[in-house]
């Protein structure tokens, strides 16, 4: 039962029926501005943690060559 309460609320969300609605510009602009921070964000989080992530991938392939 569960199952397909979660598949049919999917389904709503992804195929919605018509809203006659439209996106101000302030939203769409506020829309793409938080899109841009997010991707900020991320490359970020990349920056700061880079040498772990790194030596991480080294230590995990430099295993996998020495078997």
């Amino acid at each position: 039962m569960k199952f397909w309460v979660g598949f049919f609320s999917i389904i709503f969300l992804l195929f919605p029926p018509n809203a006659f609605a439209y996106i101000d510009p302030g939203t769409g602009s506020f829309i793409i501005q938080m899109i841009i921070a997010g991707a900020m964000g991320a490359l970020f989080t990349v920056k700061v943690y880079w040498k772990k992530i790194s030596s991480y991938l080294k230590s995990l392939f430099s295993k996998e060559a020495d078997r």
